[in-house]
């Protein structure tokens, strides 16, 4: 190493192989020391200072590696792996765009570097550039066949942006090379559970499963695969298995209590809470978690207690005061409720949620003035709120502003198709009949979901228009057509929320099936994460279709807030096998009551402009 004699640089060699032998060995503590003490000897050696920064940052020393790696690159700068090795310090630093560069620059000096187009890749996914990171990853396939690393991430990038069939040859191309990697074995489990193949899909999570019984995503992959196999009851005892590996994880709860309360299981609803209480104590948290659910059921009372041990925890999280606020509100609590959305909103003066609570709470008090000026702030930093829009709507309406009736234009913006039937079959009945067999398949719960609008029925779970069937392939197509149509019509209206979006292309997110029985209806709502909402009517009892009295009829205009005389639908609209109706995802919206001995069955939908990907199933209206 640098001009030292021969003895020295022997003696210099000796010590480096006995440091990296350390660092191999995992006595990290020992192979900083050796390779501080060469590093002191000989400073301006930048293989030296990159493998001293290796180390640290194994250690976890992030600043203190970067500083030499820095240095190494000052005095080399045109070796690419030192460029590399500071990429991926700063990507552990989570400081993305500077590990970009560093992988950039490695891959200028070295074209055929796979593992910098490795990490560049990886990267790119974690500032959500999928398709850049793709190309990255795929780059490093092609320079090395066999990096079975690389060829996993490449499946599994192709799976979160829904090109299933695609990822599932890159997993198996990646299995082919490592049999045995866990990560292939997993991410081929989630792409066949994702394309409905769900007997498949198990046998190889448990294959992932064996060779790690510890990890607690395959357990979470499996428990999901069951439900969406329609396996209930092996699914909730999976969720279980899973909430009590990890009894603090809240998501794991949100999951286990959704299927219960679906499923017809209410011996199990909530079970989990007190579970977690018994072994992890009160946390804040689950406490929010469980008061949710009991905010959902009515449960106001409980639900208040809940939120008020939740604040003595964690008397600063924001959150818990906006949940306590809600609960409040609808139990007329008004003075408390305005004072915890104010501090809320002082913690986070650009969270919209909150300052649509404020607004919400103040129509719910009776001043429609004050509820206005909520919703017109949130709309200065979210246009396209959905939810203040909705809310702007009521408070224009109760204060008698005219702009209400520019806003919700009934005649202009609510417009009914009559959807024709695909090629092979005799007119829209019979295939709406065929329709609403598949339909009903997909209807495996007993009662509606907690957290929807619908009483008196069932939802299907997932993306309805993912699934792989020809029918409803079909009835898509069809409904893309007439939602391209309902676009192209909107008025040349700048200044209205709905048409000002109008453009080219579209994209469906939320897509789902209603069954609702007898005495079943949809309460009030809007559809916070659309631009266009949607009913197709597949099923129509006679008793609806016939109705004087608009039983199962579509409502428009009427809140869910009671606001008194005003607050009463202002337009409706009769179902009819085969119609579809369209209209902006912030209108109110619900139907009425019905008595039949069949069911009401029906598609619907958001819509938003432009792309979308769609690899998580979502669970609809809010």
């Amino acid at each position: 190493m640098g001009q030292a004699s021969t003895g020295t640089n022997a003696a210099a060699a000796r010590e480096f192989a006995r440091a990296d032998a350390l660092e191999r060995a995992g006595d990290l503590d020992a192979a900083e020391a050796s390779f501080r003490g060469l590093a002191s000897r000989f400073p301006n050696e930048p293989l030296l200072l990159n493998r001293l920064g290796l180390v640290l940052k194994g250690k976890g020393n992030f600043g203190e590696a970067e500083a030499h790696l820095r240095r190494a690159i000052a005095l080399l700068p045109s070796e690419p792996t030192l460029h590399n090795n500071l990429g991926n310090v700063m990507r552990t630093r989570d400081q993305l765009p500077e590990a970009v560069a560093c992988y950039r620059a490695a891959i200028a000096l070295s074209p055929a570097y796979p593992e910098a187009y490795f990490n560049l890749g990886i990267t790119l996914e974690d500032q959500g550039q999928l398709a850049e990171a793709s190309d990255a990853v795929a780059k490093a396939v092609r320079l090395r066949p066999d990096y079975h690393q690389a060829a996993t991430r490449l499946a599994a990038l192709s799976y979160q942006q829904g090109e299933f069939a695609t990822a599932l040859v890159q997993a198996d191309a990646a299995l082919a090379i490592k049999p045995d990697f866990f990560d292939a074995l997993y991410y081929r489990g989630l792409i066949l559970s994702a394309l409905e193949r769900h007997d498949e899909a198990l046998a190889v999570l448990e294959q992932a499963r064996a060779a790690r019984p510890e990890n607690f995503e395959v357990a979470l992959a499996i428990a999901n695969n069951l439900q969406k196999a329609d396996r209930n009851e092996e699914a909730l005892a999976a969720f279980w298995a899973v909430m009590e590996s990890a009894p603090r994880r809240v998501a794991t709860h949100d999951d286990l209590n959704r299927l219960a309360w679906a499923a017809g299981r209410h011996d199990l609803f909530l079970r989990s809470f007190a579970y977690a209480r018994e072994h992890e104590g009160e946390r804040a948290d689950l406490l929010c978690a469980e008061g949710e659910f009991r905010f959902r059921r009515n449960e106001d009372q409980a639900a208040e207690a809940l939120f008020r041990r939740a604040k003595m925890l964690a008397p600063a999280q924001t959150s818990i005061s906006a949940s306590l606020a809600r609960v409040l509100a609808r139990q007329g609590k008004y003075d408390e409720c305005f004072e915890l959305l104010d501090v809320a909103i002082r913690g986070e003066p650009e969270n919209t949620l909150y300052r649509n609570d404020y607004g919400i709470a103040q129509l719910m008090a009776g001043n429609p003035a004050r509820a206005l000026q909520c919703f017109e702030q949130t709309r200065m930093v979210a246009p396209h709120d959905q939810m203040a829009l909705a809310g702007l709507c009521i408070a224009l309406r109760e204060t008698g502003d005219h702009r209400y009736f520019d806003l919700v234009d009934f005649d202009k913006y609510v417009r009914s198709y009559e959807i024709t039937a695909p090629a092979g079959y005799a007119d829209i009945r019979a295939f709406n009949d065929a329709l609403a067999a598949e339909l009903q398949k997909l209807h495996t719960f007993k009662v509606e979901p907690i957290e929807q609008t619908l009483r008196g029925g069932t939802q299907t779970s997932g993306l309805l228009f993912e699934k792989r069937s020809r029918i409803i392939e079909g009835v898509k197509e069809k409904i893309a057509e007439a939602v391209s149509d309902y676009i192209r019509h909107l008025p040349s209206d700048p200044n209205h929320p709905a048409a000002a979006r109008a453009g080219g292309d579209f994209s469906f997110t939320h897509s789902w099936s209603c069954k609702l029985r007898s005495d079943g209806y949809h309460t009030n709502h809007v559809h916070p994460m659309g631009w266009i909402s949607s009913a197709y009517y597949v099923s129509v009892p006679d008793e609806v279709e016939e109705s004087r009295e608009r039983a199962g009829w579509l409502k428009f205009g009427e809140s869910n807030l009671a606001l008194g005389e005003r607050d009463r639908p202002e337009n409706v609209v009769k179902p009819a096998v085969g119609r579809l109706v369209l209209f902006p995802s912030f209108y109110w919206h619900g139907t009425f009551p019905f008595s039949s001995s069949r069911d009401r069955l029906t598609i619907a939908f958001d819509v938003v402009p432009g792309a979308a990907h769609q690899n998580a199933a979502s669970r609809g209206p809010y």
